[in-house]
């Protein structure tokens, strides 16, 4: 028999017994993805309006909503609630987004009177069950668990300028205005609250707030569904103390434990650990307003993951992560650390960069004790991940025995490494060690006391004592040699795997809606259009296929859907990657390739439609990246008409610049609808690297000698903040960043590789060899960092090595396209077999379809290096799309 967390039918059977006693007839139960929805079959939703939730723990939530389905089974009123009672964990768990958290059943009453009518019937009904204040709701009455706030229900759904589908409100004047989730009560300001409003209450005049009649909150470290973090003034010593708060039901689990059961926990390791020196001493723990507070002192310094950050970078001709003068004496004293935890019985089963802190003196403490607990107790299975031993990672949220030390002795492994590259060991990475060890020499230095403590038999994994003899004859001097580049078989069938992915993906759905975007890596509702995470990115890829691949069928079926979608739907975004201007690109290409002359006519129509002015000038959302595949149709169709309006578009976008310390600049408006409003970035995707690739190309191609000289402009900007490290290159992402010490990224949309990406076009059409050489040490910087980066294209391998093929091209220097090679063979360290492919995953771990989060850009990039074809959204190949047909 199933357990009462494991029937995944309990919730619903709850709902469908409540609806038999009420002997209603036409009534629904739907499970949709998360949700199961529940609704009278005549019954039409509202637009928006006020909307109830109503919260729980994990083990009031049968009660909860056996109570609250029999009160709207009655009203004939519609709602819904998790499919799921373990996926309920969710929205009650720590980091869980603090406006979602505790929201577990959702109504939508038909009009205000109604909404008012049933949280009173709904509060009676629940009145003394247990459940979290919802954060972004107001409560109907204090202390109880119904809530409501004002939303949308079916609401409005738009294409919204970053690239997804929002569901929006409607104004009175008819403006589309996004319903904002935020972690309090915020509706808009036209909505009337039907809801008597509650007593306001009184705020003493001090600015600051007391607890316990001693600690005077001065700053909030972090908020989380769990409860806050506070820097506080200790007003009976003087000094500065860490308050930790826990809110009442928050992440109450089935163990009945809350966000105050976990204070209490912490309260007792750190009393458990005190006069070890591996952790803050405790101050104070107590109860306020139904909250717990555990007070600790204030340690100093910073967390490694702060200090990797400001130190992991390349070292050397062949080198890269920390170095190891700096490594070695961490890596000691961390082993002292988890020995003093452990010689006090105890395990930590969180060690990880972000709980470990480096005091000034080079002292390190254990910080955040809520895991930490004695072998044996049972205790959910938690931790982070890359740092949790494979033998709890796949029984994440369970309740099981607490493990033994080697445990810990695994994380303290994927320390080791964390350390060493200045990257996180997210799995598999065992097949990574080896090869990332061959040109990293701090790794190679740890690599067999790394590979001894993350061994997956925990009876294989070294002691502390095997720890603290290898560290005791390691010095930073030892030498280490590169080994060999990737296997070529194994990058060749990672291309034929992932094309067969691809083109499998494309024959297995022919749905309405988009069968070829991964709903659980670009979310479900990512324009399916898109270059980003939809049609436009894979029809590109298979398009450059052909004909090495049989990829013809695929490319017609595609072209035909995306074409009939943008008919269907008249919406003309401009982005090239999140817009729509990568959809007409894609199309227009894959007509050439089918020799289909009426796809071609309407690529053409259809790119007389983008914008030709818009408040986003970036290539990923914006302006640039619209000139640009506008441009691209016009070469490929000698249609002048087209060639006017690029023109128009890059004449708008070049004039729409503003200057900052002498320098262009192109910031996206604070008022425009969009989560990048208010940026200034220096990176390819969204700043002055892609808007100055751009204009580049463009005025060679249009003829426009002003844009050119902006060109000019833009490149000083990039020789005038170059942060030059040896033979490395970096420049900040954000001009804000110009007065912080922010990581250095090598990455396309936002790093070297988008920099460089410009620099080394504006080399090739002007010759100013100060381009070449930031450049070259933009190259460095990415080939040197590869062990460190991840997987997904937008910022990760196949983007950075784009540019080095790039580089390759431009210069004709072969050994970039060998380093391009190097990055492919980091690439296939991470693959992994699926259904008998090799695939590489994506930011979860799972193979992911997405050109710019997953397979399809992963496979542009290793067909290029195969076949040394153009760059994908470039117009590199100008010239080859204005020549007659006998020069191509």
């Amino acid at each position: 028999m199933s357990t009462y967390s494991e029937d995944p039918d309990l919730l619903r059977d709850i709902v469908a017994a409540e609806l038999d006693r009420a002997e209603t007839r036409e009534w629904s139960i739907t499970e949709d993805g998360f949700w199961c929805k529940v609704a009278p079959k005549t019954h039409e939703l509202p637009d928006q309006g006020w909307k109830l939730h109503v919260s729980a723990t994990m083990l009031s939530a049968p009660v909860v909503l056996s109570r609250v389905a029999r009160v709207l089974a009655e009203a004939g009123c519609a709602f819904k609630f998790p499919a799921r009672l373990r996926d309920y964990w969710d929205l009650l768990q720590p980091h869980c987004s603090r406006a979602q958290a505790g929201k577990f059943v959702t109504v939508y009453p038909r009009d205000d009177a109604e909404s008012v009518r049933l949280a009173a019937l709904l509060d009676e009904a629940t009145r003394g069950l247990p459940g979290p204040v919802i954060l972004s709701d107001r409560p109907y009455r204090p202390g109880g668990i119904v809530h409501y706030r004002y939303g949308a229900f079916s609401g409005h759904r738009v294409l919204g300028n970053d690239g997804f589908y929002e569901i929006r409100l409607r104004s009175p004047e008819g403006r589309f205005v996004l319903d904002e989730r935020q972690p309090r009560f915020s509706p808009p300001s036209f909505a009337v609250c039907p809801f008597e409003a509650p007593q306001a209450q009184r705020r003493s005049g001090a600015s600051s707030v007391m607890l316990n009649d001693r600690f005077v909150v001065r700053e909030a470290v972090r908020h989380a569904n769990r409860g806050g973090v506070y820097l506080a003034e200790d007003t009976k010593t003087g000094r500065q103390v860490v308050v930790k708060e826990g809110r009442p039901h928050a992440c109450a689990d089935l163990g009945g434990r809350d966000a105050r059961d976990r204070i209490a926990t912490e309260r007792s390791s750190l009393e458990r650990l005190a006069g070890s020196g591996a952790v803050p001493a405790l101050v104070d723990f107590f109860e306020q307003g139904g909250h717990v507070f555990l007070v600790e002192e204030f340690i100093p310094g910073i967390t490694l993951q702060r200090w990797s950050d400001g130190n992991a970078g390349p070292l050397g001709e062949s080198g890269f992560g920390n170095d190891a003068a700096a490594v070695l004496p961490i890596a000691g004293r961390l082993v002292e650390l988890v020995k003093a935890v452990h010689e006090r019985e105890y395990v930590f089963r969180d060690l990880s960069p972000n709980n470990v802190m480096l005091l000034p003196d080079g002292g390190l403490r254990l910080i955040d004790l809520e895991h930490a607990t004695v072998p044996g107790t049972v205790v959910m299975v938690g931790g982070t991940k890359g740092y949790l031993a494979p033998e709890l990672a796949e029984h994440g949220g369970e309740f099981r025995p607490a493990p033994e030390p080697a445990a810990d002795l695994y994380s303290l492994g994927a320390m080791m490494y964390f350390l060493a590259v200045g990257a996180h060991p997210d799995p598999p990475v065992l097949p990574r060690i080896a090869a990332a060890s061959t040109a990293g020499p701090t790794l190679a230095l740890l690599r067999p006391l790394v590979e001894g403590l993350m061994a997956t038999e925990p009876q294989r994994r070294w002691s502390l004592a095997d720890c603290e003899r290898f560290l005791a004859g390691l010095t930073p001097e030892q030498s280490f040699s590169e080994g060999a580049g990737p296997a070529p078989e194994r990058i060749d069938r990672l291309i034929d795997d992932g094309i067969a992915h691809l083109v499998e993906a494309v024959d297995a759905r022919d749905d309405g809606l988009s069968p070829w975007t991964d709903p659980a890596d670009a979310g479900a509702e990512t324009d399916p259009c898109s270059v980003n995470g939809g049609a436009a990115g894979f029809l590109a890829v298979l398009t450059q296929a052909l004909p090495e691949a049989e990829t013809a069928d695929a490319v017609t079926a595609l072209s035909g859907w995306l074409r009939r979608r943008l008919e269907e739907e008249d919406v003309w975004r401009p982005g090239l990657y999140f817009g729509r201007s990568g959809a007409v690109w894609a199309l227009c290409d894959a007509a050439t390739a089918l020799g289909d002359a009426e796809l071609a006519r309407f690529a053409a129509r259809a790119a007389a439609l983008l914008p030709a002015d818009h408040p986003s000038p970036d290539v990923t959302h914006g302006l640039a990246g619209c000139g640009m595949a506008v441009l691209r149709v016009a070469l490929r169709t000698r249609e002048a008409a087209l060639r006017d309006h690029a023109t128009e578009i890059f004449r708008n976008l070049h004039d729409a610049r503003s200057y900052l310390d002498g320098h262009p600049q192109w910031p996206i408006p604070q008022d425009f609808d969009s989560g990048l409003a208010g940026a200034n970035h220096f990176g390819f995707a969204h700043g002055i690297a892609g808007i100055g690739t751009a204009l580049l190309q463009a005025s060679r191609i249009l003829d426009r000698p002003d844009w050119a000289a902006t060109v000019d402009e833009i490149a000083r900007t990039f020789y005038a903040y170059a942060d030059l490290d040896g033979d490395t290159a970096w420049w900040p992402t954000l001009r804000a960043d110009l007065e912080t010490s922010r990581p250095r990224r090598p990455h396309w949309c936002s790093g070297s590789s988008g920099v460089g990406s410009f620099l080394v076009r504006y080399w090739s059409a002007t010759g100013d060899e100060q381009a070449l050489d930031l450049a070259r040490a933009a190259a460095t910087a990415v080939h040197r960092t590869r062990w460190q980066s991840g997987t997904v294209p937008c910022h990760g391998l196949p983007g950075d090595g784009e540019f080095l093929l790039d580089m390759a091209d431009f210069t004709g220097e072969d050994r970039y396209h060998r380093q391009a090679a190097d990055l492919a063979g980091c690439l296939e360290t991470w693959a992994v077999e699926r259904s008998g492919r090799l695939l590489v995953p994506g930011r979860d771990g799972r193979p992911a379809l997405t050109f710019l989060g997953g397979t399809a850009g992963t496979a542009a990039f290793l067909l290029r290096l195969r076949h040394r074809h153009p760059r994908l959204w470039m117009l590199d190949d100008a010239h080859r799309l204005t020549a007659p047909a006998r020069e191509r």
